[in-house]
């Protein structure tokens, strides 16, 4: 996240609800820890390093006792021009809340974007899910667990932040890293979206079946940019302020975990938390950097994944799941490897969910 960037137009009106803290939402379809020993080894990451820089990753096979079958995720990733990877992604297909009563089916999915370093990025990977689950676990049904997730999802990001900041403070030098994080929790039917920063998550919905063939790109996330009026009047009033786009000049989102030179100039931890109820005809969630919206539109993106599918979908061929999935993965590495082809210098990384890519929502029928 290096480059100026031009103005942003105000935030869009939303297509899906946001959750009020404390509100019961109608079903449709403590204190912080400095460890984490103990956590649900039901839902622990692996981490695999790799050469150009290390990516926090979890999968574990699915069921298909939920609202969401053949459900599949996969990651793609280019460093672009950068040294280093300082990216980190979460997938993990089975999150383990099916012992809540009324869940059928949970799973977890996120991307933190580094900068300044990947200390903050890994350091929330490895916390969050665990445990974002076991306050989750808190709770008896979902019901209840629906009254309270936006506090839920709030309270992990403010203490893995806090956290963050004494393990930065207390080094010498001092770190200066900083992640945003777009988090995705589904269950049964539902995705509650909380994300900080400029990376974002967006719905593929498919109208194939119909005479005018469309896919609608509908974005989950919110942009935390210092030129939206709310969040640079909140920077100002801190006594801060916006020069190029950015706080104080330099960082270009008003909202991360870490960075914790800008705390005192109105830089917050605070997620936009969002209720998006799943539809036959919802094709995949894309959950990406900002690397890869620097040189796609949502709409482009979507189209982008859509048409190199429907290339590899024959028609009244049942194809093995494996084959399935070996298709959305090449397309996943060939989103990020178009990025950087179209001139992307920013490490590049996106993973795809797919939620239900039947024939049907794939073949344009003539």
């Amino acid at each position: 996240m290096a480059t100026k960037r031009k103005m942003v137009p105000p935030l869009a009106v939303s297509l899906y609800h946001d959750l009020d803290v404390g509100s019961t939402v109608t079903e449709k379809s403590e204190s912080s820890n400095t460890s984490d020993v103990g956590a649900d080894s039901s839902c622990s990451m692996q981490k695999k390093s790799r050469n150009d820089g290390a990516i926090s990753e979890g999968s574990c096979k699915t069921d298909d006792d939920g609202a969401v079958s053949k459900l599949v995720s996969v990651c793609g990733w280019r460093k672009g021009e950068r040294q280093d990877m300082q990216d980190a992604h979460v997938r993990l297909d089975q999150f383990g809340l099916t012992a809540i009563r009324n869940i059928q089916r949970s799973a977890f999915y996120a991307i933190f974007d580094g900068h300044a370093g990947r200390r903050a990025a890994d350091f929330v990977a490895e916390r969050l899910p665990s445990r974002l689950k076991r306050k989750l676990e808190a709770y008896s049904d979902l019901a209840s667990l629906e009254s309270g997730i936006k506090k839920c999802f709030i309270d992990i990001y403010k203490q893995i932040d806090e956290q963050f900041l004494v393990e930065a403070r207390r080094t010498r030098p001092s770190w200066k890293d900083g992640t945003t994080a777009t988090t995705i929790l589904l269950i049964n039917n539902i995705i509650y979206c909380a994300n900080i920063g400029d990376s974002k998550a967006v719905v593929c919905r498919s109208k194939s079946g119909t005479e005018e063939a469309k896919d609608v790109a509908m974005q989950l996330t919110v942009d935390h940019s210092p030129l939206h009026f709310e969040e640079r009047m909140r920077i100002q009033k801190a006594g801060g302020n916006v020069k190029d786009g950015r706080i104080m000049g330099i960082l270009e989102v008003s909202r991360s975990i870490g960075d914790g030179q800008f705390k005192a100039y109105g830089l917050i931890c605070t997620p936009d938390v969002k209720k998006f109820s799943i539809t036959k005809d919802d094709i995949f969630v894309l959950i990406a950097c900002d690397g890869l919206w620097k040189t796609f539109s949502n709409q482009q993106a979507v189209d982008y994944i859509m048409t190199k599918m429907r290339q590899l979908t024959k028609p009244g061929v049942e194809e093995e799941s494996e084959t399935r999935e070996m298709n959305w993965q090449n397309v996943a590495d060939d989103l990020a490897a178009e990025s950087v082809k179209r001139g992307c210098g920013d490490n590049v990384s996106v993973i795809i969910v797919v939620l239900n890519d039947s024939q049907d929502n794939l073949i344009i029928k003539s």
